[in-house]
């Protein structure tokens, strides 16, 4: 049929369903959970796949001589099939709820900045890695990729990661269209303080190419600061000026709606655990109090500075005194020169209601394996910090229903889709029609109308009324330059 003209072909979905929402909850699981006490190891098979919408596996790397993803545990994948993986063990999840979507996550704190940073410089390293996740995705049955550059900082690195989000969803989209499966989605975990916000993203476009953008609405105060403040609060304090006003989940979901993002594909990030500091006095616990250091290390996660939910209850059980603060939604608890800043069941649920009221995506937590998971520690049955989402989520009526853009199939989210010129005028040929359900055909410029398909979709026949000529969609398109043939709401240009 010739080739076409045109650099980019764009399918364009127009079709709007206003449908009720389902609120996102994403379960990130860390592989090096494995290697704790044997009472609160973590595997796969303890994660409850009945309380996510999405489990993320966090984390694979990048290889940066041959391009591909690497492992950061010897055990992630396999290939020995008496050998399971825990890419293979993940998967199962699916057996308990059918629902779920998986994601693999690259990326993370310890895989640094240097190797996005190479991804995004050479093209071809870019294609070549690009296609070979995708072989792995499939491989063992994951929905999608998640990515978490920790983080992107100068205008080169920003330049580069929307650059990244795109090529990525384009060949997803590419070998969704082929392969007739449904398209793999491309989520991101990203930054929330305002001007890591500003300095690292292009929010409005890497928008268009991510189907969640999850908030890490955490670390807001640490043991890196000189004064006590919470992990993760909700609000700002009143006495709070400056910068400080900024360090809250409420302003990081405000500043990235400023920048260009949709609420609907915000996940507010929460916390299954606290930041910890050392008092410099004991009379002075409250919030903004002098801290000398970080607190003692627990002594299952054995992190200074850190504790998981688990380990706070057992704190509290040992006598250290809750406070509640108020402006910021969240608890705190202190003993003798040890302080933390932590969430509960009740700043959970609070959270989600905001969540709700900002009629966002939904939430995601970091990480299952620093709730109580297995119920020992807290008295509050098992995970109870992701069970307070689940049911806040369960019981919330969304005040407006969302408007969310699909196609008949392979679709599997709500954006634009776009195929490059790249090799696609072969894989347009070899494509099954059956990928799609079509009613009507008809060109959008002229009067041209469907009159009977092939088997192949751009072989389609239709009939220009003014002039009595028939020919395919595709020779049509080539004939018309900036023609549209439209697909039952499904546009190519």
């Amino acid at each position: 049929m010739g080739t076409l003209r045109h650099p980019l072909i764009l399918i364009l979905i127009s079709l709007l369903k206003y449908i009720t929402c389902e609120y996102v909850i994403g379960c990130y699981y860390t592989n090096w959970s494995q290697h704790r006490k044997e009472e609160v190891k973590f595997i796969p098979k303890n994660i409850d796949p009945k309380l996510c919408t999405h489990a993320y596996f966090a984390f694979a790397n990048i290889d940066t001589d041959k391009w591909k993803l690497m492992p950061f545990e010897k055990n992630d994948m396999s290939d020995d099939a008496n050998t399971p993986s825990l890419y293979d063990d993940f998967k199962k999840l699916k057996k308990k709820n059918p629902a779920l979507k998986t994601l693999l996550s690259i990326g993370g704190a310890s895989a640094g900045v240097e190797k996005f940073r190479k991804l995004c410089d050479n093209d071809e390293n870019r294609k070549k890695f690009i296609k070979a996740t995708i072989e792995v995705l499939r491989k063992y049955n994951f929905d999608g990729l998640d990515l978490d550059w920790e983080f992107p900082e100068t205008n080169k690195d920003k330049l580069g990661f929307t650059k990244l989000c795109k090529d990525i969803r384009l060949e997803f989209q590419n070998e969704a269209f082929v392969s007739n499966k449904p398209r793999l989605l491309l989520t991101a975990a990203v930054a929330v303080w305002r001007p890591k916000v500003q300095a690292g993203y292009e929010v409005d476009k890497v928008s268009q190419y991510l189907d969640y953008i999850n908030l890490m609405a955490y670390d807001y105060h640490g043991s890196w600061n000189q004064r006590t403040g919470h992990n993760s609060p909700l609000f700002a304090r009143s006495e709070q000026t400056g910068d400080q006003q900024t360090l809250n989940q409420e302003a990081s979901i405000n500043a990235w709606i400023e920048f260009g993002a949709p609420a609907e594909k915000l996940v507010l990030g929460l916390a299954m655990y606290g930041r910890t500091f050392t008092l410099k006095s004991k009379k002075m616990n409250g919030m903004n109090a002098p801290a000398t250091e970080a607190g003692k290390a627990g002594p299952y996660t054995q992190a200074a500075g850190f504790l998981s939910y688990f380990e706070v209850c057992k704190l509290l059980k040992d006598g250290w005194t809750k406070e509640w603060n108020e402006e910021q939604k969240i608890p705190f608890a202190y003993k003798d020169d040890q302080w933390v800043g932590y969430d509960d069941p009740k700043s959970i649920q609070i959270k989600c209601e905001y969540v709700a009221k900002r009629k966002l995506a939904g939430a995601m937590i970091w990480s299952l394996d620093l709730d109580d998971f297995n119920g020992n520690s807290c008295s509050e049955g098992k995970y109870p910090l992701l069970s307070s989402i689940k049911k806040t989520f369960d019981k919330l009526t969304p005040t407006t229903t969302r408007s969310t853009t699909t196609t008949k199939k392979p679709s599997s989210s709500a954006t634009s889709l776009i195929f490059t010129n790249n090799g696609f005028n072969d894989k347009m040929k070899d494509a099954q029609a059956q990928s799609l359900v079509v009613n009507k055909i008809k060109c959008e410029t002229c009067t041209a109308e469907y009159i009977g398909k092939t088997e192949r979709i751009l072989h389609h026949r239709v009939k220009e009324h003014r002039t009595g000529k028939t020919s395919s969609c595709f020779q049509h398109m080539q004939d018309n330059p900036g023609h549209k043939i439209n697909y039952d709401g499904v546009e190519f240009v």
